[in-house]
């Protein structure tokens, strides 16, 4: 039986979050809407995306949308996860989309229900923001 003195302190530590507890992975599979911005161009246009879990480390994502707002456009991108706090995610990765568009590189970061994230290549740079679909 603990000491009156130490009770009180063992439960202030628990109540304010003194016990180290492991972080839950933020997990962004899903649906996700929202937009796109070339910030070299001025275009922009609606963005979907379906993010699939691939292990621990990395995410397959399809990302679908409209370019000058007619033309349908849909890759796919495999995104590392460079780090998981448990509340917020942060990944990086690329994408070669042809001769006519190169390789794109992407940094990004989510809390689970925002999305934003940066695009360059080299001839355009955006960026894209999207919410989780139902949240």
């Amino acid at each position: 039986m603990l000491p009156r003195s130490l009770v009180g302190f063992t439960c202030a530590l628990l109540v304010c979050g003194g016990v180290a507890t492991p972080a839950q992975a933020t997990d962004l599979s899903g649906c996700w809407a929202g937009s796109w911005q070339s910030c070299s161009t001025g275009h922009s246009g609606v963005l979907k995306a379906t993010f699939t879990k691939c292990g621990d480390t990395q995410y397959r994502v399809e990302f679908s949308g409209r370019f000058f707002k007619i033309l349908p456009f849909r890759y796919f991108v495999t995104l590392d996860v460079v780090e998981d706090t448990g509340e917020s995610v942060t990944l990086g990765g690329s994408s070669y989309l042809g001769r006519l568009f190169g390789t794109f590189r992407y940094t990004a970061e989510s809390d689970g229900c925002n999305f934003s994230a940066s695009y360059s290549s080299k001839n355009d740079s955006g960026k894209f923001v999207m919410r989780r679909m139902g949240s």
